[in-house]
């Protein structure tokens, strides 16, 4: 992804709110995860995934022209709490957790991740290609304080576009297949790449969806 697209995706806090997803869950909607991206000498990115007692927070640091230099992960279960970081040394990741320092061989433009954690998705539709078209694939770096580093692939391709009404408006919503280590998913996004729906695949699929689109992707399917 060149810098200027990567740059797209980490204006002011004015411009990119903290963005909260949802999921339905005992008759209602709860919290999944709230995403923040911000400048700060580079940029900055954020993403909380809270599941019961589990919250997984990884903050992704970029520098001025969109690359990464390190992530970091903290991973909260039921109060006992771990953490790990990757940093970039000029030819590889440098990952440290748990005691243990390795490098990983992955690209420096790679989709970092984790679980739960729905970062891969929020970034790879942003990266898609309109112009290319087709299935596109990227490289990801999976990373976690209790388990070996992955290097998976990911593969994301536009597939059309619905309409939904938000707001009391008519708004066309971008459709998407995103095949991430072992789910495929269903995506809806706004044109401007915010991520509205993720639909996981199997008839007992849980959605997670943008607060204030509840109502307006209910018939996503």
């Amino acid at each position: 992804m060149n810098a200027a697209l990567l740059l797209c995706l980490v204006l002011p806090a004015e411009d990119r709110p903290k963005l909260r997803y949802l999921k339905p869950e005992g008759g209602k909607f709860v919290l999944e995860s709230e995403v923040t991206r911000e400048v700060k000498a580079g940029a900055v990115y954020t993403s909380k995934t809270v599941r019961g007692t589990e919250t997984l927070t990884l903050t992704v640091r970029r520098d001025e022209k969109g690359q990464v230099q390190r992530a970091e992960i903290v991973h909260d279960r039921a109060g006992t709490v771990k953490s790990a970081q990757v940093e970039w040394t000029g030819s590889a990741f440098r990952l440290k957790r748990d005691g243990v320092t390795e490098d990983i061989k992955a690209p420096r433009d790679a989709v970092i991740t984790s679980a739960p954690d729905w970062s891969d998705i929020f970034e790879l539709v942003p990266r898609y290609d309109r112009v290319k078209k087709g299935k596109q694939s990227f490289a990801g770096l999976w990373f976690h304080p209790s388990r070996p580093p992955l290097t998976p692939t990911f593969t994301v391709e536009h597939t059309g576009t619905d309409a939904v009404t938000h707001k009391g408006k008519e708004e066309a919503l971008e459709r998407y297949e995103v095949r991430l280590r072992a789910s495929a998913n269903r995506v809806w996004a706004r044109p401007d790449g915010v991520v509205v729906k993720i639909l996981p695949a199997g008839d007992r699929s849980v959605p997670v969806v943008l607060e204030g689109y509840e109502e307006a992707t209910r018939g996503l399917k």
